[in-house]
């Protein structure tokens, strides 16, 4: 696919609409945040909607406006956790080829499978949040919480009190800071592919046909042998704990969130369906360990759905979407 003015005109906007969405935070209101939260939705757009080059084209926009608008460490983990996983998702989510090269029938293309990409997301995301965490160091990230827990000893006389509580404490959020950040990355991540595919596709510039989310966003088999790994790992001391769980939680978040889209797949039709998907984001968002029950469901179900398409032209889409 020849790349015109138009696709290099909406990379160039689309990458400096995300640069400014991810300096939200800098107003520091929950109107702020919420726009960060968005940042990775112009580069889907840009990738889904004319071509994958041009959502790389939208990722190397960002990355240049955030690092010379805020040339620190906040500009790393916008490029690591929001341009590179977004041109990343992009990119496997445009990928398709010809049925006939895997003994399907001809003039069909078979895209790339969600499962897959679900996969590829999370470790991307999971590298990037190893990354910043070495940047950051432990002695810092350790200050960072230490920070925290004398916050919670000035509101807390009785916590105050029983510093060897205060310590485990400490000891706890270190090791679940890596977890919660790169699970919240990943679900926001995938939020922000599912709302550009919607508009994508309602503005007729989408080239994929649509996935049966429910049933499709699942993780593929070899997750599960990763993220065992990953578990292990996370209970060793050390830069190998973190690694493992990093890993761990984004992994894990793409279980949990497999396993809330078996819930919508086998609720449809029912009466009880709609007490039952309130019922269930209530409880995530109120009693986070309930996710674990939606993770343990994921665990059984690594199928890959991959959505196919009439040939309408000779040679495939691939990464030109």
């Amino acid at each position: 696919m020849k790349l015109t003015g138009t696709d290099i005109g909406v990379g160039v906007l689309a990458g400096l609409a995300a640069a400014l969405l991810s300096i939200g935070l800098a107003n520091q209101s929950i109107i702020g945040f919420l726009l960060v939260l968005f940042t990775p939705l112009p580069i889907f757009i840009a990738a889904l909607g004319w071509g994958t080059i041009t959502g790389f084209i939208a990722a190397a926009t960002m990355t240049i406006a955030v690092y010379v608008i805020s040339p620190s460490l906040d500009a790393v983990a916008d490029i690591l956790l929001m341009a590179v996983p977004a041109a990343t998702g992009a990119y496997f989510i445009g990928l398709a080829r010809p049925a006939a090269e895997i003994g399907g029938p001809k003039d069909v293309f078979v895209w790339y499978p969600l499962a897959d990409t679900l996969l590829r997301l999370c470790l991307v995301i999971a590298v990037g949040v190893i990354i910043i965490g070495a940047l950051i160091g432990e002695a810092q990230m350790s200050a960072l919480v230490q920070a925290v827990t004398k916050q919670m000893n000035e509101t807390n006389p009785q916590l105050a009190a029983n510093p060897e509580v205060g310590q485990l404490l400490v000891r706890i959020m270190l090791r679940l800071m890596p977890i919660i950040a790169s699970a919240a990355f990943v679900m926001s991540i995938v939020a922000n592919l599912y709302v550009a595919l919607r508009i994508t596709a309602a503005a007729g510039k989408l080239q994929r046909p649509r996935d049966d989310w429910p049933r499709a966003l699942r993780l593929p088999r070899p997750a599960l042998v990763i993220f065992a790994i990953a578990c292990a790992m996370a209970f060793l001391p050390g830069a190998p704990g973190y690694v493992g769980s990093t890993i761990a939680g984004a992994v894990g978040a793409g279980f949990s969130m497999a396993g809330f889209a078996m819930l919508h797949a086998r609720s449809r039709g029912a009466t009880w369906r709609p007490f039952a998907l309130w019922f269930a984001y209530a409880c995530a968002l109120i009693f986070s360990f309930t996710l674990i029950v939606f993770l343990l469901a994921g665990l059984f179900d690594t199928s890959r759905n991959a959505p196919v398409s009439k040939a309408e032209i000779k040679t495939p889409p691939n990464n030109d979407n």
